[in-house]
């Protein structure tokens, strides 16, 4: 019976020594990657599809691989601009949950390197907005503070 059961136990212990090699790593990440589009020098997934609360939006860009765009300048916003839809209003990973007033990426756990508002914005209307968003303001896509329960669609990124 010992002599049977140490023959189970060694496809399974190959098993999972193989998913933990670099080859297991480099099909996760062709899987990943494959919901993502190459703006620049960064990946993107645009969710044209879905608008979900900002919350749901975080969890669903990590499921797929990465994490709420954390825009870093602005010709990242200008070429990721020219693939958004000018109707439509998408999350970033930045909020102010933690102190109003001080806007901090998501993605990264540090204060925003890149702020881009709309006039007038942030407003924290109510007191309640502290998430934020990109909208068409103009002829440009700007920043903007937003409840973080309202449903928008939502930019993902991953290197």
């Amino acid at each position: 019976m010992k002599i049977s059961l140490r023959y189970l136990l060694l496809p399974l212990l190959w098993a999972i020594g193989c998913a933990a090699t670099p080859i297991g790593t480099a099909v996760l990440e062709k899987r990943t990657l494959q919901n993502f589009t190459a703006i620049g020098d960064k990946f993107y997934h645009i969710e044209e599809t879905l608008r979900v609360n900002w919350f749901r939006a975080s969890n669903i860009c990590r499921q797929l691989g990465g994490f709420l765009v954390n825009l870093a300048s602005e010709e990242e916003l200008q070429a990721l601009s020219r693939q958004l839809h000018p109707a439509q209003s998408y999350w970033l990973s930045l909020y102010d949950l933690a102190e109003t007033g001080v806007y901090a990426s998501q993605a990264t756990g540090t204060n925003a390197q890149f702020l881009r508002w709309s006039a007038g914005q942030p407003d924290n209307i109510g007191g309640v907005e502290h998430c934020i968003q990109l909208w068409m303001s103009g002829s440009t896509f700007q920043m903007n503070d937003a409840q973080c329960e309202m449903p928008f669609h939502f930019v993902c990124e991953s290197y």
